[in-house]
C-alpha cells in the first residue's frame, strides 16, 4: 500500500467516524428533548404509521368517517381514537356520539365503549326516518371533558324544510324557531306534526306541549334552558310515561311520538313560574297599591267631620 492510498484510507475512516459520532450525538440530543428515537431500517409506511401515532396522542379525541358524502340508505362507518381514556369509576371509558341534521335536530345519541387500544368504532344507519333531509350532518363525539366533531353530507333525499311556528307578535326577541312560553323563548323543531300550543304546569313542574300529529314516526325536539325547566327526569306522551325519549347533557329533549299523540309533557325538578318574573313584580306592586289605597280609605272614614 503506497502513501497516497494510506492517506486516502485514513480520510475515509475519519469521515465515517465523524458521521457516526454526529449521528450518535444527534440521537442523544433528540432523546433528551423528549422526541422519538430514530426508526433505523423503517420504510416509508412505517414512518407514516409512527407519525400518525404521535399525532393521535397529541389530540385528546380524534374521529374519522369512511366518506364525506352519503345517500339516505348508507352506513356511516365512524372510528376514533382517545389519547387518554378516562376509566375512573366504571373501569372503562365511553364515548358519547350525537348527530344533528341540517336543521339542528338531534337524529341519534349513543354511547360507545373505548377499546383497550384506545380506539372506538360504530356505524350510523342513514336509512332512518330522522335522516330523510339532505344537507350537512354534524357528528359530535365526547369523552369526559374532551370533544371533537366531524361533518358529512347526505344527498338524494328530501329538501330541508322551512320551519314555521307560532310566534308572539309582541315578543321581538324570539324567532320563528322558538316556542314562547311565559315570555321565554324555547327553540324547537318538530317532524311529523305541528305544535298548536305550549304552557307550564307549576303543580307538576312541567312543560305541556299540545301538538297536531300526522306521522307515526314523528319527533319533537326541545332545547329549553335551565331558566325554563331543569332536572328533567320524565316525559309523558298523552299521559303515559315514555321510554323512548332522550335528554342530552345540554338539556335538549328528543321525544318520538305517533300520529294519535295530542299532548307531550316534559317533567323536571324546576319549571318557570306561571306568571313569570315581570308579572310577579307587577302583581306585587298592584297588591301594595291596593293596601295603600285601602289604608287611606279607612283613615278617611274614621276622621271626624269639621
Amino acid at each position: 500500500m503506497n502513501i497516497s492510498t494510506s492517506f486516502a484510507l485514513l480520510a475515509v475512516l475519519a469521515a465515517v467516524s465523524t458521521v457516526t459520532v454526529s449521528s450518535a450525538y444527534a440521537q442523544t440530543e433528540f432523546t433528551n428533548q423528549g422526541l422519538p428515537n430514530a426508526c433505523v431500517g423503517c420504510n416509508v409506511e412505517d414512518s407514516v404509521v409512527s407519525a400518525d401515532k404521535i399525532l393521535q396522542d397529541a389530540i385528546p379525541i380524534s374521529v374519522w368517517v369512511d366518506k364525506d358524502e352519503y345517500t339516505h340508505n348508507d352506513m356511516i362507518m365512524l372510528t376514533g381514537y382517545v389519547a387518554n381514556p378516562d376509566t375512573a369509576g366504571t373501569g372503562e371509558s365511553q364515548v358519547t356520539v350525537m348527530v344533528r341534521n341540517s336543521i339542528g335536530s338531534i337524529v341519534t345519541i349513543d354511547q360507545i365503549v373505548v377499546n383497550d387500544d384506545k380506539t372506538f368504532e360504530t356505524s350510523l344507519n342513514t336509512a332512518g326516518r330522522l335522516w330523510i333531509y339532505d344537507g350537512v350532518y354534524t357528528i359530535y363525539v365526547q369523552e369526559g371533558q374532551n370533544s371533537n366533531k366531524i361533518q358529512v353530507e347526505l344527498v338524494g333525499g328530501e329538501k330541508t324544510p322551512t320551519i314555521t311556528t307560532q310566534k308572539d307578535p309582541m315578543d321581538k326577541e324570539c324567532t320563528s324557531n322558538d316556542l314562547v312560553i311565559i315570555g321565554m323563548c324555547v327553540p324547537y323543531t318538530i317532524e311529523g306534526g305541528a305544535v298548536t300550543g305550549a304552557t307550564v304546569n307549576t303543580d307538576d313542574m312541567s312543560l305541556v306541549i299540545a301538538i297536531d300529529a300526522t306521522d307515526d314516526e314523528g319527533v319533537l325536539t326541545l332545547e329549553p334552558t335551565s331558566d325554563v325547566i331543569d332536572g328533567i327526569f320524565m316525559v309523558l306522551v298523552d299521559g303515559e310515561e315514555s321510554n323512548d325519549y332522550m335528554v342530552s347533557e345540554d338539556g335538549t329533549v328528543v321525544v318520538p311520538f305517533e300520529s294519535t299523540t295530542e299532548v307531550i309533557e316534559v317533567i323536571g325538578t324546576y319549571v318557570i313560574p306561571e306568571f313569570g318574573t315581570i308579572a310577579i313584580m307587577i302583581l306585587a306592586i298592584a297588591i301594595v297599591s291596593i293596601i295603600v289605597m285601602s289604608s287611606r280609605t279607612r283613615l278617611g272614614m274614621v276622621m271626624p267631620r269639621v
